[in-house]
């Protein structure tokens, strides 16, 4: 084999060396395959037309044993890396990725928890999100980490005046409405809903104010989180920009 092919397959090691390209593809192939198969099992139009046991467990044991040539292969290639030193082998061994992997390969592989249960789709998703990690995605996790921590005036100073203004506006609302419709506003906690939706933008419509007190304050902080959310996507902006002159 070339080492061109070789570069292409690489599966990566614990020591910093990604995977290479094809293999990449393959995680990805892996990825859509489990997520279309959890997709699938959740529809019982298609349950019932199809043998669904026998397809979602098919795939199921197909990511298994992925994760367990992914595992092996990056143990290997972390040992190899280390000229075989039996010293480094345990080192890798012991790594904290090898020590997650290993770990989510015993839950994946016991019969404890049934393979629909939270408990085993979380694993599988901290297992592929971790594979994807170590590839084209550190890229963003460099750049988030850099926006977030670089500057911290700039991203944290919006967040928690977006924060403070939320709970007060919740609060204002518990007061104003809490006698008229006391299902949404009959609480600050319940409050919190209308309040995000409509600091946010997002208003989903689902609560609206009924007094013309409390129509007033939420178009005020609507407007107080246009302005916030405004500020905070400048300061990233303007973060990222120093980001892409860093790297370049």
């Amino acid at each position: 084999m070339s080492k061109t092919k070789v570069n292409r397959w690489y599966f990566g090691d614990y020591w910093g060396s990604y995977q290479g390209s094809a293999y990449n593809n393959l995680i990805y192939i892996v990825t859509i395959s489990f997520f279309l198969t959890v997709a699938f099992e959740t529809e019982n139009a298609l349950t019932r037309k199809y043998d669904s046991d026998f397809i979602v467990n098919f795939v199921y044991e197909l990511v298994k044993a992925f994760f367990l040539s992914d595992y092996v292969g990056k143990l290997a290639n972390s040992w190899a890396k280390k000229d075989y030193d039996m010293r480094e082998f345990f080192n890798s061994f012991l790594h904290f990725r090898s020590i997650f992997d290993l770990f989510t390969l015993i839950l994946l592989n016991t019969n404890y928890v049934p393979n629909q249960s939270p408990v085993i789709l979380t694993a599988y998703i901290l297992k592929i999100s971790i594979n994807i990690y170590q590839s084209q995605f550190r890229s963003i996790i460099n750049r988030l980490k850099f926006i977030l921590l670089s500057k911290p005036s700039k991203t944290f100073f919006p967040i928690t005046l977006l924060a403070v203004l939320t709970y007060t506006f919740a609060s204002l609302m518990y007061l104003l409405e809490r006698n008229i419709d006391p299902l949404h506003f009959g609480s600050i906690v319940r409050s919190l809903w209308f309040s995000v939706v409509s600091i946010t933008t997002v208003g989903y419509g689902d609560v609206t104010p009924s007094t013309v007190l409390g129509k007033v304050v939420s178009t005020s902080f609507a407007l107080l989180g246009i302005i916030c959310i405004a500020l905070l996507t400048a300061n990233i902006i303007e973060i990222n920009n120093e980001y892409e002159e860093k790297i370049k």
